[in-house]
């Protein structure tokens, strides 16, 4: 007897998971256990996978085109509510996870402790193709994150500060370890090419330790070594550069005490353009139904009074409000194919 989860559309419209039920596949009818509809194990089934795939689908979206870490975090989670075995859910909250590391806050160790405790189930024949595009936009999160974070602690390659330096060191400590573990994972998957690229990138990395680095004031700074709580260890270097050029920039600072003379860092790290098109995609709609009626009630309005003087104001009001609705239904258009694209690989 083939025990499988079914789904019941009928009942339970604001409590989800009571509407999943377990269902024989192999029996001819089954009912829900709690409004006691029937149906054919079949549709019952289909339902249920259906509404899984809906909310993993949505939540990708999120995450690879919205570039909303957040919401596609919760839409995992509740995935996992629904179905705490989905390997699906898992691997994506894993990401969307990592994509949730912000400037000050690197997700990196929380991803790599989970990730090994969760990874033998990931180990089958069949996943190993799944497993191995999740491990390679992992890497990809590693490699983006690290840039992105030395962009933003630097103007034009000076380090603000040295907080700013210890900083990006600290993050690189943190990130490596996850790096070794997708290297490794990726050679059990059978992926010793893209292993090695992943090797490569580690070697970048760290070779970022051996380096010299300048603050704005032209001083450089050079790491020494970690503290066993993984704190870096930075010293003044010997040179000094002429950095009078970027006096007439406003410096920035970790330090919100600060903030009078500086300018504080903010916590994203990945861009936040496409959660606020997408922000715009939705609002548009709406903004264009009600120009649309504004022009409608406008148009009409006008039709009947056309002969009175004030006639020609409601015109022009009409054309206005004509305008804007469709100024709004093409930016949502726009938007819309914008966000139809993947921008997580």
């Amino acid at each position: 007897m083939a025990i499988k989860k079914g789904y019941c559309t009928n009942c339970n419209k604001h409590d989800e998971p009571r509407r999943i039920f377990d269902v024989n596949s192999e029996a001819r009818v089954c009912y829900c256990p709690h409004c006691g509809k029937k149906y054919r194990p079949k549709i019952a089934i289909y339902n249920y996978e259906r509404v899984i795939t809906k909310y993993l689908r949505r939540a990708y979206f999120f995450l690879k085109n919205v570039c909303d870490a957040s919401r596609a975090y919760s839409l995992f989670a509740y995935v996992l509510e629904l179905e705490p075995t989905n390997k699906t859910a898992k691997l994506g909250r894993l990401l969307s996870l990592a994509f949730l590391s912000t400037l000050r806050r690197n997700r990196c160790l929380e991803v790599s402790e989970l990730l090994q405790i969760e990874m033998a189930d990931f180990h089958t024949p069949k996943f190993t193709r799944e497993y191995t595009a999740f491990l390679l936009s992992l890497d990809h999160f590693t490699n983006n994150y690290i840039a992105n974070v030395k962009k933003k602690l630097t103007l034009r390659n000076y380090f603000y500060d040295i907080d700013c330096i210890k900083l990006y060191f600290r993050h690189i400590y943190d990130t490596l370890p996850l790096k070794r573990l997708i290297a490794s994972e990726l050679s059990l998957c059978d992926e010793a090419n893209l292993a090695a690229e992943v090797n490569e990138g580690i070697k970048t990395m760290e070779s970022e330790y051996s380096q010299g680095f300048y603050d704005v004031h032209g001083q450089e700074h050079n790491l020494v070594n970690f503290a066993k709580s993984g704190d870096p260890l930075v010293v003044n270097g010997r040179s000094k550069v002429d950095t009078t050029k970027l006096l007439r920039y406003r410096m920035s600072t970790l330090d919100p005490t600060k903030k009078k003379n500086f300018r504080v860092l903010a916590e994203p790290v990945f861009t936040r353009t496409f959660i606020r098109m997408f922000e715009t995609y939705h609002r548009a709609l709406v903004t264009t139904i009600i120009l649309l009626a504004a022009t409608i009630t406008a148009l009409i309005v006008y039709l009947i009074i056309i002969k009175q003087p004030l006639s020609v104001i409601l015109l022009v009001a009409t054309i206005i409000l004509g305008v804007g609705a469709i100024t709004f239904l093409i930016i949502r258009l726009v938007f819309g194919s914008v966000l139809t694209k993947t921008r997580l690989k």
